[in-house]
């Protein structure tokens, strides 16, 4: 299709800059000089602005890329797990270091962040394709291999029911649910076809159960769900049978299906279980239908539960009692700053200005973090549930899903569900019948850690380059396009409709208080994946009773906690408890793990490179001075210099991003100060 065509479709306005570029982009392969100037003449933007936005988001790409490309990660969690010796490998391999395109123009090498799928580390992705826990070994065959069709996996459609024009919202979700029950399928085999399952092998086991249960005339149907958080176990089979038990089985290989298949006709109980003592560990509020649900069916969440607090919420016509349950929850936003969810959402109702917004950030561009992912591909009608209980207690009418621009799992599963939603009457105008509307939106990010700071959220929606504002004034008083505006990210909104269903104080109780959060293990541990715990938990806990304990049988010195806007935390502090503010911060939730063999050094360096690279630019402390702090690591250490530096980067940056660049290597120097050359 030509530029022009692609371009067609937009509206002649600022904010589809960064939808158009992408649009080209898949088009085209990347963005020339003519393919610009088109973009800036359909949208009437100066064409150096155009160039502006597109040089400034990673993902976008101004020189052609090679006809294959070839990303080998090099985060922490695949450093440690061999991903260098992967990317030297294919150096070797292909003739090229990382960066360069072959002179006939056949393949491009490229060192990537973070896959973001740190549980099946060390991963390289081809052609788009993500292959997870890949050994030496096996990267001549993935160089030399065809990119596979993986048709059999297809998100199905789902047939939207007779929708009810009469009665209240209660009698109209009622025969929603009739509904939904009626299409229950019985006894099924949910595979865990999440971001972390399909890059090892998820996609065949899906294929070949598919296939067999067909041949031998099976009762079981066979779904596509999201991961459970076990990717340490992947590929995943839930044995799920109406009035039994869940048995929880992995790896399953596709060449083993037969034998699972024989194992539960003889007896059910035969096949292993390696989930059971895992999941009780846990307190799984958020995750508790992840790996169970269908995530392409939304009548199969109804059954689960889903929707069911709206319609309450609907019927009880009082916005701010969601409000009021949130704040007796004491939820506070789990995307790190731990900041009040419900004066967010009170001040946004109290501001003037209409439309009211509501952007979900899902953005999740920190290396280690991946648990936005896992709730967003296992559970999009949770997502959905809590986006509709969000603008009805802020009293917004529209909200943007904005996602991250690699998380295509997470887009399309979110995508299906928003047009069933509409579909099924939950979305839309008055929905179910009631005075409550909400048009919903998916816009996806182009790469850029800054994006995680909501201002900057906002002028990449707007249409401009990533950039936090001055504040205030806040975006609940003047947001997207002036208007009030609430920002909140995945983790935190998935929390609400437990919170509304069963009350602030219940959640507030779980624990040591403050709810649950979710949790990313990767590194050296032996079971890599999510966990979801009350807050208060130990280091210990997550890393020994969760983690399995180190992987390499060495034992384990350090963690990342918090990915590059977090620390450096010893063994000895391991039993701290996880309180925001506390001596151990939980951050975000990103969990590294780092056995004696790991020079701490390198950690913390490879974190603040990141730190550097993804500076937006505009405030000088962040952009200078992380560079000049990276440079002070690579010679004979200045401590108290160091130390100065970083606290004019905490103290005069911007945003978040910059004030949190300096952590890892302060807390590195104070915990591990033998690792450095201090003079």
């Amino acid at each position: 299709m030509a530029v022009a065509e692609l371009l067609a479709k937009f509206p002649r306005e600022r904010t589809w800059l960064l939808p158009a570029l992408q649009a080209v982009q898949r088009a085209e392969r990347y963005l020339s000089p003519e393919a610009l100037e088109a973009v800036a003449a359909h949208l009437r933007v100066p064409k150096s602005e155009v160039w502006g936005v597109a040089s400034h988001y990673p993902e976008l790409r101004l020189a052609p890329p090679g006809t294959r490309v070839v990303r080998v990660c090099t985060g922490v969690s695949c450093k440690l797990r061999g991903g260098g010796e992967l990317l030297a490998a294919c150096e070797r391999r292909l003739g090229l270091r990382a960066g360069q395109t072959t002179a006939d123009g056949a393949v491009t090498l490229e060192a990537m962040d973070c896959a973001f799928a740190c549980a099946v580390a060390p991963v390289v992705e081809i052609d788009h394709a993500c292959h997870g826990r890949v050994t030496p070994r096996a990267l001549d065959a993935l160089l030399a291999a065809r990119p596979a069709a993986h048709a059999a996996a297809a998100t199905p459609g789902v047939a939207p029911p007779s929708r009810p024009t009469t009665g209240s919202p209660a009698a109209r979700f009622a025969a929603l649910r009739r509904e939904a029950e009626r299409r229950r399928t019985g006894a099924r085999l949910a595979v865990g076809l999440g971001t972390c399952g399909r890059a090892v092998g998820a996609r065949e086991t899906f294929e070949a159960l598919r296939l067999e249960v067909k041949r031998r005339g099976l009762p079981f149907a066979v779904v596509a769900a999201g991961c459970n958080g076990m990717c340490w176990a992947q590929p995943v089979v839930e044995v799920l049978r109406d009035g039994r038990p869940r048995l929880t089985t992995g790896p399953v290989a596709a060449a083993e299906v037969p034998r699972l298949l024989n194992a539960l006709a003889a007896n059910p109980a035969a096949a292993p279980d390696v989930g059971g003592d895992w999941l009780a560990r846990q307190r799984r509020v958020l995750l508790e239908r992840c790996g169970l649900a269908d995530p392409a069916d939304i009548a199969d969440a109804i059954r689960h539960g889903t929707y069911a607090t709206l319609v309450n919420a609907l019927e009880d016509a009082r916005p701010e009692r969601v409000i009021e349950e949130v704040r007796a929850a004491g939820l506070a936003g789990r995307g790190g700053a731990y900041f009040r969810t419900a004066v967010k959402w009170a001040a946004c109702r109290e501001a003037k200005g209409a439309p009211k917004y509501l952007v979900v950030n899902g953005e999740e561009g920190e290396p280690g973090i991946f648990k936005d992912r896992h709730l967003m591909e296992g559970d999009p009608h949770r997502l959905l549930e809590a986006t509709l209980l969000t603008a009805y207690a802020a009293g917004a009418t529209r909200a943007i899903l904005y996602i991250h621009g690699e998380a295509d799992l997470s887009a399309e599963r979110l995508q299906v569900a928003v047009a069933q939603a509409g579909e099924w009457g939950l979305l839309g105008e008055r929905i179910l019948g009631s005075d409550f509307s909400l048009d919903v939106e998916l816009r996806r990010g182009a790469g850029g850690f800054v994006l995680g700071e909501e201002t900057a959220l906002l002028e990449s929606i707007e249409g401009y380059r990533a950039m936090p504002r001055t504040r205030p004034p806040f975006p609940v008083e003047s947001g997207l396009w002036g208007k009030p505006t609430v920002i909140n990210n995945v983790e935190t909104l998935c929390a609400v409709p437990s919170i509304v269903a069963e009350g602030g104080a219940w959640f507030a109780s779980l624990g040591g208080g403050g709810g649950t959060k979710l949790f990313g293990l990767s590194g050296h541990v032996r079971r890599p994946g999510i966990v979801e715990v009350p807050l208060g938990t130990t280091l210990r806990a997550l890393l020994d009773d969760l983690g399995g304990g180190s992987s390499t049988g060495r034992p384990l010195r350090a963690a990342v906690l918090g990915g590059p806007s977090g620390s450096a935390v010893p063994a000895r502090q391991f039993d701290e408890p996880l309180v925001p503010r506390g001596p151990v911060n939980p951050g975000t939730g990103g969990v590294v793990a780092l056995d004696e063999g790991v020079a701490v050094q390198d950690v913390v360096r490879t974190l603040l490179a990141f730190n550097t690279r993804e500076s937006c630019g505009k405030c000088t402390p962040c952009r200078e001075g992380t560079a000049r702090l990276l440079r002070m690591l690579d010679g004979p250490i200045e401590r108290e210099r160091v130390s100065a530096l970083a606290g004019v980067i905490q103290i005069a940056s911007l945003c978040g991003l910059g004030q949190a660049a300096p952590l890892a290597v302060l807390s590195a120097l104070a915990e591990f100060p033998e690792e450095f050359e201090l003079s």
